[in-house]
């Protein structure tokens, strides 16, 4: 409860503190805050919590005692007598439906479960919603990173090209040095381009699965290889997830549809009282109706509601096999990605700093050719690039876990 109340304060103070259009600064969400906004401005949970004060409404409709509204029925009119006068002739009557066979009863265990599936739904919907805000987050970590990494390997290569033109105009190197070198350089431009849209269109759909307007400037904060290296504590038993509870209401919602339909087979009754005034005559007599249940069956609902609630055990049994069969996927791709991050960062990461510095010292020596050390330099970013990406599958299977078992904060 203190952890929801937090996430909120957070979300409220963010939307607060959100720079208005037109500002200059730009802001840093770190995952935690992004998690907050979304609770509070995401269009899906918006909709989610719309749907949920709808569904009360049929829980208010069959909250009354009694479904129908009384009938007052009022004739009047002259009549004559045998002498030929004429006398004042008032009927008024007064009569109230009255279901009988528990179909109050059931409508209302059918509305109620109609909220508390909507109300699950709503959950289920957050759960999916923040499991995509975050995926999308840590991809935008992950562009960030990699712009860094080429704008990085920009500059080397620039250092390169300088170094290399130095070296031919000294009568060092060849010309066709110099032309592969440039072409380096152009590449690294090419792939600051490429690194600097794709964080630009991953941020522009955080920026739509916040709500955020589509000029809002904001960056992320945080690092991959603290959030993949989170600790993951799985409860000995899973609780319900929410789409498997609003399956669950669904379920409770199509028995008692289906015993509103069998509870077509008992008659209505109608109660009531009627004044009748004819000439001098007074009379003041009660009324009671019976409906007679012949044709109008409750065929439709009783047919139908078996076959929904059939539908749905089927669902509902498949649904809790399939959680734990995920959880246990999930699981067990988290530990593989972590295994992955963990080997480059024993085995190869303490060398690719040495393995550069080196080859770059040996080429400025003359002892290394440049197709030698643009080897070397290649396969460095490649593994340097080849680290990230483990790093944000690694977060993402610990996220994809935190949504199969339900535990998104």
């Amino acid at each position: 409860m203190f952890y929801r109340l937090a996430t909120a304060a957070l979300g409220l103070a963010a939307v607060i503190l959100w720079p208005r259009p037109g500002a200059a600064s730009s802001s840093e969400l770190t995952l935690e805050e992004a998690l907050a906004l979304a609770r509070q401005r995401a269009p899906a949970l918006l909709e989610a919590a719309g749907r949920v004060a709808e569904a009360r409404g049929p829980v208010a409709g069959a909250s009354p005692l009694l479904q129908s509204n009384p009938t007052l029925e009022v004739e009047a009119g002259p009549r004559t007598l045998a002498s030929g006068e004429r006398a004042p002739n008032v009927v008024v009557g007064l009569a109230q439906p009255v279901e009988l066979g528990g179909k109050r009863g059931a409508r209302l265990d059918a509305a109620r479960a109609g909220l508390a599936r909507e109300t699950a739904r709503q959950r289920d919907t957050e759960r999916l919603v923040l499991g995509e805000v975050a995926a999308t987050f840590l991809r935008a970590l992950h562009a960030r990173d990699r712009l860094r990494l080429a704008r990085g390997s920009e500059e080397t290569s620039r250092d390169i090209f300088q170094s290399t033109q130095r070296r031919f105009e000294a009568g060092d190197v060849p010309v066709v040095d110099v032309n592969v070198a440039r072409v380096g350089l152009a590449r690294a431009r090419a792939e600051v381009a490429s690194a600097e849209g794709d964080e630009a269109a991953l941020l522009g759909e955080l920026r739509g699965l916040l709500g955020l307007p589509a000029d809002a400037a904001f960056a992320v904060r945080g690092e991959l290889s603290a959030l993949a290296a989170r600790a993951v504590e799985l409860p000995s038993t899973l609780p319900e997830r929410p789409d498997i509870t609003a399956l669950t209401s669904e379920l409770e919602e199509a028995r008692a549809e289906q015993r509103l339909g069998e509870s077509s087979l008992w008659p209505d009754i109608s109660v009531g009282a009627r004044y009748a005034l004819e000439g001098d005559e007074r009379a003041i007599v009660g009324a009671l109706g019976v409906s007679l249940p012949l044709f109008a069956r409750g065929q439709s609902a009783r047919v139908t509601g078996a076959a929904r609630v059939g539908r749905l055990q089927v669902a509902l049994e498949a649904a809790r096999r399939a959680q734990s069969v995920q959880v246990q996927s999930a699981l067990a791709r988290y530990r593989k990605e972590r295994e992955a991050v963990e080997l480059l960062e024993r085995d190869a990461l303490p060398l690719l700093a040495d393995n550069e510095q080196l080859a770059r010292k040996s080429y400025d020596a003359g002892e290394m050719g440049l197709a030698e050390f643009l080897l070397v330099r290649r396969d460095v970013l490649e593994a340097r690039a080849d680290y990230l990406t483990r790093l944000l599958q690694a977060a993402l299977s610990r996220v994809q876990l935190a949504v199969q078992t339900g535990a998104l904060p």
